[in-house]
């Protein structure tokens, strides 16, 4: 049903017009009936509504203002006007301001039968034009692939821009997608993307005990980390992905109260700091991160299933920033982390992979493909380099580079080409004088705004913080 709203400052217009045409026969759940403009607009400010249909004139303030102000605030309203025969000047301006018709005075029962039927259809095309764009935009948001001007697009909302952000995945048949998705939408929770027997979703907001315990019924539903900011929703999906590898490959490191459905390990534990240090890539650092989980894991006496649930996710971190140097001996870090029985021994089986890492020089060999894109990104990180370009240089597909290169790097290519600049920013910010303009200048980002909001999002400091706070000790955890 779409939710709809009548104006005029006469009260029996507004009654006549309830009772004129079988509004919800047509889709319509008349929610307000407004005497005033102002009162229309007041209602807006808190309540949502699909549909108005309003008179064109009225005392304090005129029906064009309204429409102005309302388009204002939700340019996304359907809005139809009533108007008598001397009026039409306004009409026209309605029009100019994205009114999609219009109704004489005095109404005729068939005629605004046959308009609302025409306005539900533009409701239903918009509708569904407005949720393949969601659908597609929630897909490239959680694999950071989204910009901000997509990102403003997709959610017009301001309060909701805020946040907090957290990821749901879940594989199951059409029929329980559809049962899941039915729920989503009385929680009001929008994005989502459903194709091939998954559904991913971007909730917004927190998630209260209830909806969590509704949720549980979905006992394959995973729930990733919850972030603060838009920017880091590919996290929060990262967990998902982790999760799910357990889940099909290693179902025995998998704990009763593994981060799927309700008793999260990610209400307790947030990994983004961990992962933001990987990224800085201080050695003391990450070390420091590792001591904090583990003390956490220690102060809650939690059970070794559960510990070595955290420390797989930790490892699989260390995976999708070290690839190279992680795959050398990836199963048998997992048979080790199997193996342990105590908090302590996973703690250490941790900090002795770190101390390996430290410095390592020996990398395993990627692919020729993947191999030629990193040589060039190094080398030519400055340039407005694109993976289009880099594969047509190749004289490759673009697809198949792209989906060599992800699968070896566990990174898009415009992430991996994200970390190179932000990295060889964290040397000039160490090692020269050169100011933050002239430093995002050199790596490759002309605009200085951005440049700054990218370092903070890939390593939680502003590039301020991360020179004062590593100008004196920083010791480079693996080298590039």
């Amino acid at each position: 049903m779409y939710r709809a709203m009548l104006v005029d400052d006469e009260y029996m217009i507004l009654e006549g017009l309830k009772q004129l045409i079988p509004w919800e026969e047509l889709g319509f759940t008349i929610v307000k009936t407004a005497r005033s403009a102002k009162e229309a607009l007041a209602y807006l400010e808190t309540e949502k509504v699909n549909f108005i249909l309003s008179d064109i004139t009225m005392p304090e303030m005129s029906g064009l203002e309204m429409i102005e102000k309302i388009k204002g605030l939700d340019p996304t309203i359907a809005i139809m006007c009533l108007s008598g025969y001397q009026e039409f000047e306004y009409v026209r301006e309605g029009m100019k301001l994205g009114i999609v018709d219009y109704l004489v005075k005095p109404v005729d029962r068939v005629e605004l039968y046959e308009q609302i039927v025409q306005i539900r259809k533009l409701l239903d095309r918009n509708a569904q034009e407005k949720a393949v764009f969601r659908a597609q935009a929630v897909q490239r948001w959680v694999h950071d692939e989204l910009n901000e001007a997509e990102f403003l697009t997709l959610i017009p909302e301001a309060s909701l821009r805020k946040g907090p952000f957290t990821v749901l995945g879940i594989e199951a048949e059409d029929e329980v997608l559809g049962e899941l998705i039915e729920l989503l939408t009385t929680f009001e929770q929008m994005y989502y993307r459903k194709m091939d027997h998954r559904l991913i979703c971007v909730w917004i907001g927190d998630i209260s005990a209830d909806e969590r315990q509704q949720l549980s019924h979905y006992q394959t539903l995973a729930i990733g980390e919850t972030v603060k900011d838009w920017e880091n929703v590919y996290e929060s999906y990262e967990k998902i992905m982790q999760k799910e590898q357990l889940a099909r490959f290693y179902p025995d490191l998998l704990p009763t109260r593994s981060g799927f459905t309700s008793g999260s390990i990610d209400e307790e534990f947030s990994f983004l700091a961990f992962n933001k240090s990987l990224m800085i890539g201080d050695y003391q650092t990450i070390k420091k991160e590792v001591e904090h989980i583990f003390d956490e894991v220690t102060r809650k006496q939690l059970p070794p299933e559960d510990t070595k649930f955290i420390a797989f996710l930790m490892f699989n971190d260390l995976l999708r920033q070290f690839p190279a140097q992680i795959m050398e001996f990836y199963d048998e870090m997992i048979q080790h982390i199997r193996m342990s029985d105590t908090v302590y021994q996973l703690r250490e089986l941790l900090e002795e992979t770190l101390l390996a890492l430290y410095h390592k020089k020996t990398k395993k060999p990627f692919s020729e493909v993947t191999q030629a894109i990193i040589s060039l990104t190094k080398v030519r990180y400055k340039e407005e380099l694109t993976l289009k370009l880099i594969a047509d240089e190749l004289h490759l597909n673009v697809v198949y580079i792209g989906q060599v290169f992800k699968k070896e790097m566990h990174l898009t290519f415009a992430q991996y080409l994200n970390q190179v600049r932000i990295k060889k920013a964290q040397e000039l910010l160490l090692n020269s004088t050169q100011n933050i303009n002239e430093i995002s200048d050199a790596i490759g980002y002309n605009n200085t705004t951005y440049f700054s909001k990218m370092f903070k999002k890939l390593t939680g400091l502003a590039p301020k913080e991360f020179r004062e706070q590593y100008a004196s000790t920083y010791y480079e955890f693996v080298e590039g």
